[in-house]
C-alpha cells in the first residue's frame, strides 16, 4: 500500500504583533465597567454590595490621582504666569538686606520705637561696614524708608542694613522693599528678583504700584 507522507504541520502563526496596543484606563472607562457589571450581574447570586463600595473607592482614588497629576503638570506654568504680573511692581517682605545693581539700591522700611537720632550701618557679605548714614532725629512710631545711595565704586551685590539709635540699640522689624525686575521658578517656589535681592513670593507681605 502506498501511503501518502504526512504533511508537516505549519508552525503556529505569531499574532502577538497584531494585538492592539494596551491603552490607559480612564475614569470614564472605569465607570462604564462598573455600571456594566451592575447591570449584568446574576439576579440569583448578586454581587456583594461591599464589593461595589470597594470599587467605588478605587474609582474615587483614581480620579483624585488623575486630578493631582494634572495639577502638578500645570502648576509651574500657571504659577509662573501669575507671578509675572508682579514685574514692575513694588513688593515688601521682612528682612534687613538691600540689593545693589548698577549703582541703584533697594530700600528698607522701618519704624522707630522711640524718638531719637538714628543711623544706618551698611555691611557687605563679609560683615565689613561699607557705609554709615545719618538718618537724623525721628519720631517714635513714624514710618520711615531708607534708600541707600551707594558710591559709584560699590560692587553689585547684596548688603545688610542695621539701623541703630543714639544708644546703639537696633530697630527691629525691618522690611525689604524694591521693584520686581524678574521672576523665576526654583523647584515649586517662585522667586522675585528686585535687583541683586531675591525674595520668595510666599514671603511678600505687600504689593503696590510703583
Amino acid at each position: 500500500m502506498i501511503t501518502t507522507p504526512a504533511t508537516a504541520a505549519s508552525p503556529p502563526t505569531d499574532t502577538s504583533s497584531e494585538l492592539p496596543a494596551a491603552s490607559t484606563l480612564t475614569s470614564s472607562d472605569f465607570m462604564q465597567i462598573l455600571v456594566a457589571e451592575f447591570q449584568n450581574q446574576d439576579p440569583t447570586t448578586p454581587v456583594d454590595p461591599t464589593e461595589f463600595a470597594s470599587q467605588l473607592v478605587d474609582f474615587s482614588n483614581l480620579g483624585q490621582l488623575q486630578n493631582i497629576d494634572a495639577a502638578v503638570q500645570q502648576t509651574p506654568q500657571t504659577t509662573l504666569q501669575s507671578a509675572s504680573s508682579l514685574i514692575g511692581r513694588e513688593v515688601v517682605a521682612a528682612g534687613n538686606s538691600v540689593g545693589v545693581k548698577s549703582g541703584a539700591a533697594t530700600s528698607i522700611v522701618y519704624s522707630p520705637t522711640t524718638s531719637d537720632s538714628y543711623t544706618a550701618l551698611v555691611s557687605d557679605a563679609n560683615g565689613n561696614q561699607v557705609a554709615n548714614v545719618s538718618l537724623g532725629d525721628l519720631q517714635a512710631g513714624s514710618l520711615q524708608t531708607f534708600t541707600w545711595t551707594p558710591p559709584s565704586s560699590t560692587p553689585d551685590g547684596t548688603y545688610t542694613v542695621n539701623i541703630i539709635n543714639s544708644n546703639n540699640a537696633s530697630v527691629q522689624g525691618l522690611l525689604e522693599q524694591g521693584r520686581v525686575q524678574n521672576v523665576s521658578l526654583s523647584g515649586s517656589n517662585v522667586e522675585l528678583d528686585l535687583g541683586n535681592l531675591v525674595l520668595s513670593q510666599s514671603a511678600v507681605q505687600e504689593v503696590a504700584q510703583p
